[in-house]
């Protein structure tokens, strides 16, 4: 039994390849996670450097067999984050307390100045594009180390999630749709297929089921090729991810996105089971007037504890999906009442966006450190009005810019905006108004 054990030990250390096998404190359930970390893979980054790509699994205890694991992705546009991101350890906290492994791995970033510009003045369609495939290779090539690896791991094959936030949202949403296929050409040859990169295991991608939080879709109308079970998570006011559909990120410069207001139809389309749950004014980091930082506690554990629900239910094949949006998260409203801007930050449904026109701000709300701007789309060169009208409607400023099509952005001026909330509106040169918001402004001078 003895030799046994020592056998096990070697074979655990050999895959999780660390000076120790740490344990880590677990708050939630006051007891200790073990941590290791292994190595799954390599592949070139954007600059053509060959990247190790490692990640850390945290199981309940050492020689616990056969138990469910998810895969954690964080956000960050794919330009920034790693395996140390602290949400992530949150939720890997609570999903280890409830007897469930988690791996969180790095994936290659970014593009060449993404790490000294901020994303919406370094990012282009294509990059962003490049970026999000390289991800697409880095995940695949996880669960095939995992399947491989699974019986030194200590978790069963047949039931690994995949859980994305954000950016890492919509990497695990895009398990349903993605195949080479639906690749630009000249980008599979540049980068190579979605499978097969990193390392050589031959094993299935397949995976139990996809927990997605504030992620979405790039494509309208894509294709589902794999029905696995998801749960999704989204907010109403969301300015990164809009419920519906805009730019990403609200960058102009940046590729389309399509919230679940849009996409769920095509799950629909496809017979694809899923669950919505709707967080009602939370916008994309759930921040809330309490929680100006983001990382809202009650959005958290809502999360936590409707996702374990989901895995144990789905393993166990008793899992109960609603068809339409769930608003019960947190705020037990409708949908359509999703409004309250007073009370939290900001509501694109507070927005008007009309034809071919995509036009945001950001930040919203304005803050002391970013000058202002509005990142806008529209299909023609013209004179555009833009107005500052406070709750009362009286103007307080107005300007007029002569709109290039080749032009993204818009810089405004802090001092344009009064205390508290101004509604701005963006006019065409015959006065039709082409978009409508509220923008709060919470610092003084």
């Amino acid at each position: 039994m003895r030799s046994s054990l020592l056998y096990f030990c070697l074979l655990v250390i050999n895959i999780l390849p660390i000076t120790t096998l740490a344990q880590t404190a677990n708050k939630e359930s006051g007891t200790t996670a073990l941590k290791g970390t292994f190595t799954y893979g390599s592949n070139k980054d954007y600059a053509g450097l060959n990247t190790t790509l490692k990640a850390d699994i945290y199981k309940p205890s050492l020689f616990a067999t056969g138990l469910p694991l998810v895969i954690l992705y964080h956000g960050g546009g794919y330009a920034s984050g790693d395996r140390n991101v602290v949400s992530l350890k949150a939720f890997s906290e609570y999903f280890t307390s409830q007897n469930i492994c988690t791996v969180i791995p790095d994936l290659r970033q970014g593009w060449y100045e993404s790490s000294s510009k901020p994303l919406c003045e370094s990012v282009t369609p294509e990059k962003y594009e490049d970026a999000a495939h390289r991800a697409y290779q880095d995940n695949r090539a996880l669960i095939r180390y995992c399947k491989a690896n699974a019986g030194i791991l200590g978790i069963d094959s047949n039931k690994i999630f995949l859980f994305g936030i954000s950016s890492g949202g919509f990497l695990v949403l895009h398990h349903l749709y993605i195949s080479d296929a639906t690749i630009n050409a000249s980008r599979l040859q540049r980068l190579g297929s979605i499978d097969g990169q990193d390392n050589s295991y031959p094993n299935s991608t397949d995976v139990a089921g996809i927990i997605s939080v504030v992620g979405g879709f790039y494509a309208n109308n894509a294709p589902i090729l794999k029905k696995y079970p998801i749960l999704l998570f989204n907010n109403s006011c969301d300015g990164a991810v809009d419920f519906y559909n805009g730019w990403l990120g609200n960058c102009s410069n940046t590729i389309r996105s399509y919230g679940p207001g849009v996409f769920i139809k095509t799950l629909e389309q496809y017979y694809t089971p899923y669950s919505l749950h709707v967080f009602c004014g939370y916008n994309h980091g759930f921040n809330t007037i309490t929680t100006p930082q983001g990382g809202d506690a009650q959005a958290v554990d809502y999360i936590n504890k409707k996702s374990v629900a989901f895995i144990q239910q789905t393993i166990q094949g008793t899992y109960n999906y609603t068809t339409a949006v769930a608003s019960d998260s947190i705020s037990a409203v409708p949908l359509g009442d999703c409004r309250n801007f007073e009370t939290f930050y900001w509501c694109k449904k507070d927005s008007i966006n009309t034809g071919e026109n995509s036009i945001s701000i950001t930040p919203n709300p304005i803050s002391c450190a970013l000058q202002p701007k509005l990142n806008i789309r529209h299909p023609k060169d013209e004179t555009l009005t833009i107005m500052m009208v406070n709750e009362m409607g009286a103007i307080l400023s107005q300007q007029r810019v002569e709109y290039k099509t080749s032009q993204n952005v818009i810089y405004l001026n802090v001092t344009d905006f009064g205390e508290g909330i101004t509604i701005v509106l963006v006019k065409n040169s015959l006065g039709k108004t082409l978009y409508k918001t509220k923008v709060a402004r919470y610092c003084e001078f």
